[in-house]
């Protein structure tokens, strides 16, 4: 897994550069008040099967996604209950941590 600063991308592969993350501080914002923005779906629990991201017990992080299905959108946004953010372009294959996002 890949950490970033939040505001700093220089890899063309970053899911940062997506459009429908240009306002990921307000998007975490609102995520993390219950609010599920135009397009998005999720708010459940994030089972990290493959441990992807670092272990914790199970209902420590939620997910959030673009698309009509769980399966079909590959932008996922995943939140820890410490006030990490981890995002991905390509449905779980490559988790970006972003470092010094402003906490809503």
């Amino acid at each position: 897994m890949k950490t970033i600063k939040w505001g700093v991308s220089t890899d063309s592969r970053n899911p940062l550069g997506d459009p429908r993350l240009s306002n990921l501080y307000f998007l975490v914002s609102d995520f993390r008040n219950g609010r599920l923005p135009f397009g998005w779906r999720g708010n459940r629990f994030f089972e990290n099967r493959y441990g992807d991201l670092p272990t914790r017990p199970y209902g420590y992080y939620t997910e959030f996604y673009m698309g009509n299905s769980e399966e079909s959108g590959s932008l996922r946004v995943v939140l820890g209950k410490g006030s990490e953010v981890y995002v991905t372009g390509n449905h779980y294959r490559d988790f970006i941590q972003v470092l010094h996002l402003p906490f809503p």
